[in-house]
């Protein structure tokens, strides 16, 4: 495709991401292509699908902004000019499921089992690499590991339950079409870490107040107390806990947790660590997607779709050959 066919096919599509396409797009060449959301999203998908890449495969991923940015490249791209094998979409599910709106599925359109990519990395197998691999946390005994265990999964638990309510708001001003910025609530606001342990403070310590603080961060109205409890109710009776927390909330605790784990470390592992162990790499939220990312678990839906789409595709070209 010379830069003739690539402009006049540009100005067809109102997409940035699938003019850049057109330009990296290279039919000859061992290279998949993926369209994701924001900036994080290749730091943790590329790794993932390299890994279920054939040797001598390479995939391009390129950033469409928003979910909406995803969807609108994938509605204008023409199938019958590229293998649809070869190009996958990748979208977070956000609220979806108590929103009423299509999941969009289809075969090379990828939708996160959870509320966004950002989830899978909240687990304790994720937890236990970041401690061992980049805080230091290592050669822990049987009952030390249980222990920072049982203290991560009361400490996920914890932060989940205080979310709730808020989940609950942001589920409402989704369902009235409100524009708010969910990146204006910020969890540090709400919580504390004392010894290892994560609370509320005083100053949160109701319900009613981190909704308050909330609706007052993003400029909304608040709704009414029984608007909440029916739609938390709600939340909570389709997993909402488990599955619906935002995802960059939940990074935050990660993070914050995993830091107030190795700082507390000399105290419940003292028997391995007289002192706290020295940091590997530096963790904060910033570049906590590139330094977890490689840490991460495939999802078994997410490998399950790189094994039908890009898979079959490279399987093809090599029957070809």
């Amino acid at each position: 495709m010379d830069m003739k066919e690539i402009h006049k096919a540009a100005l067809k599509s109102p997409t940035v991401a699938y003019h850049l396409f057109l330009q990296c797009y290279r039919t000859g060449e061992k290279i998949v292509y993926g369209f994701v959301e924001g900036k994080d999203d290749p730091s943790f998908y590329r790794g993932l699908i390299e890994n279920n890449l054939s040797d001598g495969w390479d995939v391009k991923l390129i950033r469409s902004g928003n979910k909406a940015g995803v969807l609108e490249t994938f509605d204008k791209m023409d199938w019958s000019r590229f293998p649809k094998k070869r190009v996958c979409f990748f979208v977070d599910r956000d609220l979806s499921e108590f929103l009423g709106e299509d999941t969009c599925s289809n075969e090379n359109l990828y939708v996160t089992d959870n509320y966004s990519i950002e989830n899978e990395v909240v687990n304790f197998k994720t937890m236990e690499r970041v401690l061992d691999e980049v805080l230091g946390v290592t050669d822990l005994n049987p009952t030390e590991f249980e222990l920072i265990r049982d203290l991560f999964e009361s400490n996920q638990e914890a932060f989940s339950e205080a979310m709730a309510p808020v989940m609950a708001q942001i589920l409402l001003w989704k369902r009235a079409g409100a524009n708010v910025s969910l990146n204006n609530i910020k969890p540090k606001d709400f919580f504390i870490f004392e010894k290892g342990e994560i609370g509320l403070k005083p100053s949160f310590n109701s319900p009613e107040k981190r909704v308050l603080h909330a609706a007052s961060r993003v400029g909304a109205p608040q709704d009414g107390d029984k608007e909440i409890a029916d739609a938390e109710a709600e939340f909570r009776g389709k997993q909402g806990l488990e599955k619906y927390i935002r995802g960059k909330y939940l990074l935050w605790f990660f993070v914050q947790c995993a830091k107030e784990i190795h700082k507390v470390t000399p105290a419940l592992c003292c028997e391995t660590h007289k002192v706290v162990p020295k940091v590997h790499i530096e963790l904060g939220v910033k570049n906590a997607i590139v330094v977890i990312a490689p840490r991460v678990r495939c999802p078994t839906s997410l490998k399950t779709f790189l094994e039908y789409n890009y898979g079959s595709y490279i399987k093809g070209v090599a029957l070809a050959v």
